[in-house]
């Protein structure tokens, strides 16, 4: 794919129309040029800040047939840490989001020559597309914490198509659908949408790939990201930090468009033909200074501390307990809404984060005497009896959940779907001794082998936070036992890939391994900022292809390298002399 003696480089972007939107200057309403020079060539990068209120940009490629598509981008720390493009072909029905792809050497799994210098532009692979007739159109978000971003496009490179290439590129993905993309609720904040069209661009990227489903994070608990009927809006504080300013804005902007994101999301996702999932976080109240407002976990937790999870020593904590039926009876209640007014394809709970679901109320120490005649604070917190006397309460939201979707899809002649994201082995409470392979969900309430005897849960997926073996092999003895748990069962098992950041070739690398541990699929967690890093992404769709990622390495290796510029405004850059020493 990385033929460079085959490579047409699109260096000049101030070839891009409007003409008069283009300017060497910093001015209102324009696009800033620079002059660069790279081995390729000399060329005319662009610029455009948060507040220029630049349009879009139209570059004419003048070229025909399917190509593969790369783009150069230049990120200068000096100016911002954090930089995004959109980008579209003039053919496509939404933008592509594309972020500073950059790489920390230590924590992340990358070679050292990916990680950019200060005087590098990072070229990453885009798609493949036929681009006859076709434009590309560059612009820049307008809302949300990343319109507080700058804008850089630099070239744009061309690579024409092969054969065997095209036909690849055009077969059809429905054999290879094993992936799960998780919105874990970020995205609302991240991006502030306002509009349907906004909406599409989110999804543009899991269009055309291997996803088979997306998990769209529409709650906290019981505080909602859009006007609910069950749960209270989600409640920001005012002036403590950057996170609670945009939250505030998002939803002002949601209320002056008369827009509900949850309905456009459902829409978007049918609109590409994956099945969609309203997720939840489990979110306790914050600590101070986040307390009373950013992300609290809506108004009847605020409520009803009565309710709360209580210690051994009696003290209350942060988070709810699916030990009283009032509370599991609230969660039922929002699950119903999703699934009878907004038409989800199935629920979603994620259980490896916003610890304890059950510790040692009233209603557990009672319902404990009665089953075994003495107290439970009596035995060790990871006594069997204990462990599993707390599961219960938490196994029977699952089980009053699966009763309720069944009412609703008999209603609706369809089965609708349970998901369920449980933690993994770096989750261990301190102290906890080997339970067995399923220790760490043990030693949080969670009674795996029942919800999967029971047929209590669709798609169990293992929250991976490994990142000991770049080959990712030491998931594999951690893998194992949920998929022998789910054999011959209703229940496929999902495995997460991490770290977040990783360069094509490592989540290539690390998918084999999943595999090889029996998973029948993959999970992307925090898929709304995976998405937006373009050569990671375009790797992560393609990992579906369970029995082509062996051959994929040259594929992987070709998708980002760093380009090094010679001169940039005028300056000679590539020796000490030039480089920025101001910081």
């Amino acid at each position: 794919m990385n033929r460079e003696d085959e490579s047409v480089y699109l260096l000049d972007m101030t070839a891009c129309e409007p003409g008069y939107a283009i300017s060497e200057e910093f001015e209102r309403g324009k696009w800033t040029s620079c002059s660069y020079r790279i081995d390729q060539g000399e060329g005319k990068m662009l610029f455009c800040g948060p507040d220029t209120k630049a349009p879009p940009l139209k570059l004419k490629m003048r070229a025909e047939g399917w190509h593969h598509i790369f783009v150069g981008t230049y990120c200068s720390e000096q100016a911002t840490p954090d930089w995004c493009l959109l980008i579209k072909l003039s053919g496509d029905p939404g933008y592509t989001r594309a972020v500073t792809e950059t790489f920390r050497p230590i924590k992340d799994f990358v070679p050292p020559e990916m990680v950019p210098g200060p005087a590098d532009i990072c070229e990453a692979y885009w798609k493949s597309a036929d681009i006859t007739g076709q434009d590309i159109i560059f612009h820049r978000p307008a809302a949300g914490a990343i319109s507080e971003s700058s804008t850089n496009i630099s070239y744009i490179r061309l690579v024409p198509m092969s054969e065997s290439e095209e036909a690849a590129a055009k077969k059809d993905r429905q054999d290879t659908r094993r992936l799960i993309a998780n919105y874990d609720g970020g995205q609302h904040h991240k991006w502030a949408y306002g509009t349907d069209q906004e909406m599409v661009d989110e999804f543009q990227a899991l269009a055309n790939s291997d996803f088979k489903m997306v998990l769209w994070g529409c709650a906290s608990s019981f505080a909602t990201h859009y006007s609910s009927n069950v749960g209270s809006e989600m409640r920001w504080s005012f002036g403590l930090s950057g996170y609670n300013r945009h939250g505030l804005k998002v939803l002002d902007r949601y209320r002056r468009h008369g827009f509900n994101p949850f309905r456009a999301a459902v829409r978007a996702a049918r609109d590409i033909g994956i099945e969609i999932y309203a997720e939840v976080r489990m979110l306790g109240e914050q600590l101070p200074p986040n307390h009373r407002g950013f992300l609290g976990p809506g108004e009847f937790q605020m409520q009803h501390p009565e309710w709360r999870c209580v210690t051994p020593e009696g003290h209350p904590t942060r988070h709810l307990s699916q030990a009283f039926p009032e509370v599991r009876a609230k969660c039922v209640e929002l699950f119903r809404e999703w699934v009878e007014d907004y038409g989800v394809d199935g629920v979603c709970i994620i259980f490896c984060r916003s610890f304890p679901y059950v510790l040692y109320e009233k209603p557990v120490l009672d319902s404990f005497m009665d089953k075994h005649g003495r107290n439970m604070k009596d035995l060790d917190r990871f006594d069997s009896q204990v462990l599993n006397h707390r599961a219960e309460f938490l196994t029977q939201l699952l089980r009053d959940t699966r009763d309720m979707l069944d009412e609703v899809g008999h209603e609706q002649g369809k089965r609708i779907g349970t998901c369920y994201v449980i933690p993994g082995d770096t989750y261990t409470l301190e102290g906890c001794p080997d339970l067995g392979p399923f220790t760490t969900p043990r030693s949080r309430a969670m009674d795996v082998e029942t919800w999967v005897k029971d047929g209590l849960v669709d798609h169990l997926v293992v929250h991976l936070e490994i990142k000991g073996d770049p080959d990712g092999r030491d998931s594999i003895p951690l893998l194992r036992p949920y998929v022998d748990l789910a054999q011959g069962t209703g229940t496929q098992v999902y495995a997460d890939v991490y770290p977040r950041r990783q360069s094509a070739e490592f989540r290539r690398i690390r998918a084999m391994s999943c595999y090889e541990a029996g998973v029948d699929g993959l999970c992307i967690w925090d898929s709304h900022h995976m998405a937006n890093r373009l050569s990671g992404w375009a790797m992560t769709q393609m990992l579906g292809h369970e029995e082509d990622l062996p051959r994929m390495k040259p594929f992987a290796e070709s998708m980002y390298r760093c380009v090094p510029m010679s001169w940039l405004d005028g300056f000679k850059v590539r020796d000490d002399f030039g480089l920025p020493t101001d910081g």
